[in-house]
């Protein structure tokens, strides 16, 4: 089995570096063009399912993919972000500003203690890799596309690789990017990370 990773494309969350886990936002102009650079890359591409975290800026991202295959996608809450609790919509100035303590304490323990009214990493971590063994079950032999979120993403590949938790800051998902890995028995290679698209006509030297 392939899979194919995507992160969702630009939010203006992103671009003011805010904490937003779980609020439903939808990407903007610079999103929808790179998701529409990735729909005419994977239209050459054989997919047999497209998956998506069922939140909004996954699931538009996904949707516009799947446009230049005719593919219906599939959402799950699996695949969601991290839910930070009251730090949600929140900038980072603003909670180091606000909650000095409590970040403090996160950063020290982050695998174990919750931000506040937020969800504990190890189960959010459990919880992408449930869904991540899931797809794999149903999906054994074919090529699949998964559209999701910068820390699901990286949960998905530690849980997938056996770099287990303690492997989460060794991945970073870029956006307009996509990564593979090919999936056989228990063995997972990891065949590329943030690959850059070259579509046709385009130089890959620039």
């Amino acid at each position: 089995m392939r899979l194919y990773l995507v992160r969702h494309g630009q939010t203006d969350m992103n671009k003011n570096q805010m904490f937003y886990g779980w609020t439903d936002v939808d990407i903007n102009a610079e999103g929808v063009r790179q998701a529409k650079r990735l729909r005419e890359y994977f239209r050459e591409v054989q997919l047999d399912a497209i998956y998506s975290s069922d939140l909004r800026r996954a699931a538009h991202t996904a949707e516009i993919i799947a446009s230049g295959k005719k593919m219906p996608v599939q959402y799950q809450s699996a695949f969601r972000e991290l839910y930070y609790g009251d730090w949600e919509n929140q900038t980072t100035a603003y909670i180091k500003e606000h909650y000095q303590e409590e970040l403090q304490g996160w950063v020290t323990d982050w695998k174990e203690r919750t931000m506040p009214n937020g969800e504990r990493f190890s189960a959010f971590y459990h919880r992408v890799a449930r869904g991540v063994d899931a797809l794999i079950q149903e999906n054994r032999g074919k090529q699949v596309l998964l559209v999701a979120h910068n820390g699901a993403l990286s949960a998905l590949l530690c849980h997938l690789t056996g770099a287990g938790m303690d492997g989460f800051w060794r991945f970073d998902s870029k956006q307009g990017h996509y990564s593979s890995v090919l999936i056989s028995g228990s063995w997972t290679t990891v065949e590329s990370i943030n690959h850059p698209l070259v579509l046709a006509g385009e130089s890959s030297c620039k």
